[in-house]
């Protein structure tokens, strides 16, 4: 039971992040399509739909990313960067609020689910450091707090 929640709030959890980052990039740019994969980001994962500039390429998967192209300022990329995290959390203190209201059963394991994630998500993504090749050859990339560091240090 714990497994097919994970199965299903991991990936729901990954690309509302991800939208997290694209909203960032929207918001401050009036000119950048943003495209939120879901699993590779290589020509084998289409296109699946189109919402205004966000352009949706989702499998099946555990890892995501928001790609908007260059030619962003420094305050513009912070803001694309920081997003991802501030989605999360969001969706996290939604969960954690909700939980209060002494909800009951299914609904009640799943607020659970998607906090516990989106915690560990929000953690995972805001601790500066190197994402592992394990997540596969397309994956090895800085997390978004190396990044938020890097660009804070002008690197």
């Amino acid at each position: 039971m714990n497994l097919l929640l994970i199965v299903i709030v991991a990936p729901i959890s990954l690309m509302l992040h991800e939208i997290g980052h694209g909203i960032g990039t929207v918001l401050t740019s009036k000119t950048h399509h943003v495209h939120i994969y879901l699993g590779d980001v290589g020509d084998n994962n289409k296109e699946n739909f189109q919402v205004g500039r966000f352009h949706f390429h989702l499998q099946w998967a555990f890892n995501g990313r928001c790609r908007w192209g260059g030619g962003l300022n420094k305050q513009q990329a912070f803001f694309s960067l920081f997003g991802g995290p501030i989605m999360t959390a969001l969706v996290m203190i939604l969960c954690v609020f909700l939980l209060k209201l002494d909800i009951e059963g299914w609904l009640r394991i799943i607020l659970i689910a998607f906090a516990g994630i989106n915690l560990y998500i929000l953690i995972f993504t805001l601790v500066p450091n190197q994402l592992p090749r394990r997540l596969g050859p397309n994956w090895s990339f800085p997390s978004d707090g190396l990044q938020i560091v890097r660009l804070l240090r002008n690197e």
